[in-house]
């Protein structure tokens, strides 16, 4: 089963120009990029000025979050994303997508952009591992606890851990 990650960058702490990976390293960005690194066969970054961008993209800093964004720039912004994710799915046969994004992002990207109805018609299956979990700090234990258990199994000396993305919805 191919997988696409889809992880959300939020506001960037640093100015200038670089690669999206850097420019976005928080550590919440990084443990949701790491796992989606762990569990996907390809992962893109979602970001608020720049959409659907691969991971090494040069990006320009952002200094601002999502729930900044004005409600028409929001649906805008999902609609173009959803369109974009999609054509992935179609162009790389995707099966299933993962969304490492919040509450307010997922919700834009169902309610507005449609994820849901237009993956599916892309062909693939909708994964939310965060929704459900609570706030920033509860996600960010689940990820420090999903990181440790694939660390911990692909350590040789490990016993075998299943890591089926069924674990994460």
């Amino acid at each position: 089963m191919e997988t696409l990650g889809l992880v959300q960058a939020g506001a960037c702490p640093f100015r200038g120009r670089g690669p999206a990976v850097d420019r976005y390293a928080t550590a919440f960005f990084t443990k949701k990029a790491e796992l989606a690194d762990l569990v996907c066969d390809e992962w893109v970054v979602l970001s608020e000025r720049n959409g659907v961008i691969d991971p090494d993209a040069e990006v320009e800093g952002v200094d601002r979050e999502f729930t900044e964004l004005e409600p028409a720039e929001r649906a805008r912004w999902a609609t173009d994303v959803v369109a974009e994710v999609s054509s992935r799915v179609r162009k790389n046969e995707f099966d299933r997508v993962v969304v490492f994004a919040d509450r307010p992002v997922r919700t834009a990207l169902k309610d507005r952009g449609g994820l849901l109805s237009r993956v599916a018609a892309a062909g693939a299956d909708t994964v939310e591992p965060l929704s459900g979990i609570g706030g920033r700090d509860r996600q960010e234990r689940w990820l420090d606890e999903q990181l440790a258990i694939r660390r911990e199994a692909a350590d040789p000396a490990a016993d075998d851990i299943d890591a089926d993305l069924d674990e994460l919805s």
